[in-house]
């Protein structure tokens, strides 16, 4: 089966694929050769540089947390004033179905209906899955585009990626929401909420 998005005035084909793999069952050590588990893996998220002008309240917004715990995680108080270049221990969010900024920076909007925008980052910034989705697409070069990324989030919504100088993910690969797809680097972050074949609103679909 073969599914088309239109993106940018570029079309965007890919052809559905099933397969199947098997893994080896792991063999477990005997008693006399058993060793002592690690403890638990620190908690999952990732660790954010705060930029010039940003506040608490937003930043939390922005990964899907409230202030409050946010502040909690990295034990500042409500007086306490965050200074650029701050870094911050963002958690992984509860996953969700609401769309989440894939990642942080200077907005500008692409067009005047608000259906596309370039996020300009720092360069290594990692771009997030704004919601949990299947990568349909990873080319590393799309015309106009360059490296893409879309993920499709299976009730008709498809998220665009665009401008990467990296890509982390594969075709076919289950990708959590708030986990990396790609990585900046000189240009902006080119995003956009797709529905079906036409583009979304994005300001009212994202925090």
């Amino acid at each position: 089966m073969h599914r088309v998005w239109l993106m940018g005035g570029c079309v965007v084909a890919l052809a559905s694929t099933a397969g199947c793999a098997t893994a080896r069952r792991p063999v477990a050590p005997p008693v006399s050769q058993a060793v002592t588990l690690p403890s638990a893996p620190p908690v999952d998220g990732s660790y954010y540089q705060v930029q010039p002008g940003e506040t608490l309240w937003r930043i939390a917004r922005d990964f899907g947390w409230n202030p409050q715990q946010l502040a909690r995680v990295n034990k500042l108080s409500s007086s306490n004033r965050l200074k650029a270049g701050q870094t911050l221990f963002i958690p992984a969010p509860a996953e969700t179905v609401r769309f989440l900024w894939p990642a942080r920076g200077t907005v500008s909007m692409t067009d005047a209906s608000n259906r596309s925008l370039r996020i300009n980052a720092p360069e290594g910034t990692l771009v997030r899955a704004s919601r949990t989705g299947r990568v349909a697409v990873a080319a590393q070069q799309l015309d106009g585009f360059g490296k893409t990324v879309l993920l499709d989030h299976g009730d008709g919504y498809v998220t665009v990626y665009a401008g990467l100088d990296q890509i982390l993910v594969s075709l076919g690969m289950a990708v959590r929401q708030g986990k990396p797809v790609g990585k900046l680097g000189r240009e902006p972050l080119y995003f956009e909420i797709r529905q079906g074949a036409r583009t979304s609103e994005l300001l009212k679909l994202l925090p």
